[in-house]
């Protein structure tokens, strides 16, 4: 039997850890499908990429806060991006680096496309999503939290490499 408190079933952080993080996946992929099912695929990634240019500004923002971060330098954007990614079970790496104005970050698992891969429906799918969303997202993020950090990026798990890699560097060397 289920115990309740006041009329309500008590939930712990766990419970809704497990709860959000299971259906947050899920509720991203099956509208990206009934959008590109009423649609196409050309339309239904134009919509979705507005939603996450969207969400990911007010997510950088939301943690941002919850961090309790005041500037924008490149160390506090190494932050909040390692936060989101540690939150949904990425896989990377911050490397040493001999500067504060340079980050060399590597991923090893990216889990949106771990939900591709493990669907033979959407494999093919990949290479566009890296494409036309991861790409331009995070060019999007960084510009907006902070115009002086640029980054380059030469490898796509996406697009058939072993991992990624974001080398974010401060264009003036000033934060």
């Amino acid at each position: 039997m289920v115990k309740l408190e006041k009329g309500y079933r008590k939930v712990t952080n766990k419970d809704k850890l497990f709860y959000f993080e299971r259906n947050f996946f899920t509720l991203d992929g099956l509208w990206m499908i009934e959008v590109e099912n009423e649609t196409n695929w050309d339309t239904a990634l134009k919509i979705d990429t507005v939603v996450w240019k969207r969400l990911l500004k007010i997510i950088v923002r939301r943690i941002k806060n919850y961090l309790k971060i005041e500037t924008n330098t490149l160390q506090d954007l190494v932050e909040i991006l390692t936060f989101r990614w540690s939150v949904e079970n990425w896989d990377y790496k911050v490397l040493e680096t001999s500067t504060e104005n340079e980050v060399f970050i590597e991923i090893t698992q990216c889990p949106y496309k771990a939900i591709m891969d493990r669907n033979p429906e959407r494999q093919d799918k990949a290479p566009l999503i890296c494409k036309d969303m991861c790409i331009p997202f995070y060019e999007s993020i960084i510009k907006n939290f902070n115009p002086e950090i640029k980054i380059d990026r030469n490898y796509f798990m996406g697009l058939g490499d072993e991992h990624c890699d974001f080398h974010l560097k401060l264009k003036s060397g000033k934060e």
